[in-house]
Parts: C-alpha cells; structure tokens; sequence
C-alpha cells in the first residue's frame, strides 16, 4: 500500500476531485498558463513560463499541476486567421500529447485565434486606467491563456 508521501507526487490526485482547469498558451519561447473555475465560470492568469535554449521548464508547471489538482488541461491551438492549421500547430500538438502523457490529464485543444490580440488590448486599456504597468507586459502569455481557457469555460458551461 503507497504511503501518503507516494500519492502526492502523482498526477493527478485521485483524492481530491477537482472542478479547476489548467489552460495554456503555446509559444516556442513562451508559454502562457491560466486557472480556470467551472464553479465560477471565471479564469485568471497565472504566469508565463519562459522556454530557455529551447528547453522548456516542465518543473514551473509541475508545480502548477500539483497545487491546483485540475480536472483537465485546456491547450489552445494556433491556426491561421482562416481556420487552418500551421507549422506551430503541430508543434502544439505535440506539446499536448507530452502534457497527457507526463499529467495522465484529460487534454481539451480549443481555437486560440485572436487570444493574444485580446490580451494586448485589454492590457493597453489596463494600463490607461492605471490597473497595469509596463513591467507586467512579460506576463502577456499568461493572459492569452487566459483568454483561451475563458471561451473554453463559456462554450462548456
């Protein structure tokens, strides 16, 4: 029988249901993570991981996953503003069976045009009302993978 020290390195924990969502932003040098609610229906940013020497950082998200316990991974895909899909496509689709095969998550690939374009507006109107400073700019992927598992949460609910 597993001590309890065994079960909380496991992904995810069977304990403990959850009802919260992890959703991401892929980018080659960054990517963008979000906490999304079904309870409350509401997403927010959390933090945008940096890819070093095209080397990404699976223990920032590793921590994520375990504090969070989510439910399920929502993975936006980049197509072309015409719907189709693209080199970077299946570059997010590969991190996506990576992310299934390391959470043993349920993984949900949702359309993420136009997430970024959202985020940088709504970061330009924070910033005219004083809610943001320049210096949050580098979190911009965290709020574009907000954006995604938002509409996700709209379109599930």
């Amino acid at each position: 029988m597993p001590n309890s020290e065994d079960s909380s390195n496991s992904f995810p924990n069977k304990n403990y249901p959850s009802r919260s969502y992890i959703g991401i932003d892929f980018g080659m040098t960054n990517i963008g993570v979000a906490l999304g609610q079904s309870i409350t229906g509401m997403a927010a940013a959390l933090k945008t991981i940096h890819v070093k020497n095209n080397k990404f950082r699976w223990n920032e998200l590793d921590e994520i996953i375990k504090q969070w316990q989510p439910a399920a991974i929502i993975l936006g895909l980049p197509l072309t503003e015409d719907g189709q899909e693209q080199l970077v496509t299946k570059q997010a689709h590969n991190f996506g069976k990576k992310l299934i095969n390391r959470y043993k998550l349920p993984l949900h690939e949702v359309d993420e045009r136009y997430s970024s374009m959202q985020a940088h507006e709504d970061f330009a109107n924070a910033r005219k009302i004083g809610n943001a400073k320049k210096k949050h700019a580098g979190n911009l992927d965290a709020h574009a993978a907000k954006n995604i598992l938002q509409r996700w949460l709209d379109s599930s609910s």
